[in-house]
């Protein structure tokens, strides 16, 4: 009897060493959406960096988008299993379905698909990490895709085509917006969070990452986690895990405004700001009032705590473009930054890509938040075939309304409140 129950004691220290000879301390995420051949290629890629890593690893492989187990992928801690063929060939199963996975990917841009390559919804992909493999100690997460949320389920939230989210989504709940974070405050604690994009080209311009990587490493540290990497190429990425890396220092400090707002920078191919443009002394002609090309529209103003709204409307039946509606067959809207990047304070600047008819043309500003004791004052810009002219103008409320009651000042043409005003486009260009 004594026998035996030495023999179950030592057999239970062994399954005890056998579980605890992995250490579960890398996620990594992969998404579904990419060509094969392209999903292949990075699977190979990402095979090399596992089959290096250190004896005793644990590494679970995640479906970034759908967020289930694609498989795992153990380091023996045996120096039999020190060569990269023995360790693929311990991890044959996890090695198959990693493969799987890539021949199964799909084109993004079908039908209740992701238009984006790469997709991967980070926010629920984050939360669900954490709640179901983070243990208070730190756990390195890869996400091998895009940085730019596109779900076709909510495509008000979509980050394609250069939009991302003001700084108003982090404090605000989940069942607003996919971004919030509020209330949220330790649930990332312990990760230490590295996004490998792939590709430096998905981003339209330096301005254009520097704002998304800063929404990222707010959204992750306002909630107890590190972004500790965003680069494009993986032999980068995989280097940084290898050095435990720490993230990168920052001055960035989150601004609320309320306003749950996707964000659109100046357009590229907008060589010159309306901002920094020459104001024109060319008299306007009648033959360009009737049809006018290439109108752009820019507000400054001068109260840095303030946040206008500019809301311009080409004909009477179309739809009006704002932060809430920023595309349509007329045009778009944008912001730009020319000095503090804040993306909740930007100049707002909207577009129209087909001739115009100014006397047709409805132009509103709003007071959306701020204090200013006395009021705001502010510079309208309007840019009509390369000609750009400016006229002041004044909004004598001293709070902000959230948006209210701007519907109906745009619907009666004419102001109901303090805190809008309607521009006529005939005198910024100097005829009213």
């Amino acid at each position: 009897m004594r026998n035996i129950k030495l023999f179950s004691t030592l057999l239970l220290l062994c399954l005890f060493a056998m579980q605890s000879a992995y250490g579960l301390n890398l996620v990594v995420a992969l998404s579904p959406y990419m060509s094969p051949s392209e999903a292949k290629q990075q699977n190979v890629r990402l095979l090399q960096f596992l089959t290096q890593l250190k004896p005793g690893v644990e590494v679970v492989l995640l479906n970034g988008f759908h967020h289930s187990i694609i498989g795992e992928f153990k380091i023996p801690n045996n120096p039999s299993y020190n060569s990269p063929k023995a360790r693929l060939g311990v991890n044959r199963k996890g090695v198959a379905a990693l493969m799987r996975f890539a021949g199964n990917a799909v084109t993004p841009g079908a039908e209740n698909h992701p238009s984006v390559t790469g997709a991967v919804r980070l926010p629920q992909l984050l939360r669900y990490i954490a709640n179901n493999f983070a243990q208070g100690d730190r756990l390195d997460v890869i996400v091998l895709g895009s940085p730019f949320y596109d779900d076709p389920r909510e495509p008000a939230f979509s980050m394609a085509h250069g939009h991302f989210p003001s700084d108003s989504h982090l404090f605000a709940s989940q069942s607003r917006t996919p971004y919030g974070a509020a209330n949220f405050s330790d649930l990332l604690a312990g990760l230490h969070v590295h996004i490998g994009y792939g590709n430096e080209r998905i981003m339209r311009s330096d301005r254009h990452r520097f704002f998304v990587e800063r929404f990222w490493t707010l959204y992750v540290e306002q909630q107890g986690g590190h972004l500790t990497s965003f680069v494009g190429d993986l032999p980068t990425l995989f280097r940084r895990i290898d050095n435990n890396a720490i993230p990168p220092k920052h001055n960035y400090v989150p601004v609320q405004s309320g306003k749950l707002e996707m964000i659109q920078l100046r357009p590229d191919e907008i060589r010159q700001s309306i901002y920094n443009r020459p104001l024109s002394t060319v008299p306007i002609t009648q033959a360009q009032i009737r049809r006018a090309s290439h109108v752009e529209i820019g507000i400054a103003w001068e109260c840095g705590a303030c946040d206008l709204d500019l809301y311009a409307r080409p004909t009477p039946n179309a739809q009006i473009l704002y932060f809430g509606h920023p595309t349509s067959e007329y045009g778009r809207y944008w912001k730009d930054y020319r000095n503090s990047p804040k993306p909740t304070n930007g100049f707002e600047t909207i577009g129209f890509d087909v001739p115009l008819d100014l006397r047709s043309l409805l132009i509103a500003i709003n007071l959306y938040q701020g204090e200013a004791p006395q009021g705001v004052s502010g510079e309208i810009r309007l840019s009509v075939d390369g000609n750009t002219y400016a006229s002041a103008f004044h909004i004598a409320a001293t709070t902000g309304n959230q948006g209210k009651g701007i519907s109906e000042t745009i619907e009666s043409g004419r102001s109901s409140q303090p805190q809008s005003i309607i521009i006529d486009p005939l005198r910024i260009v100097g005829l009213q």
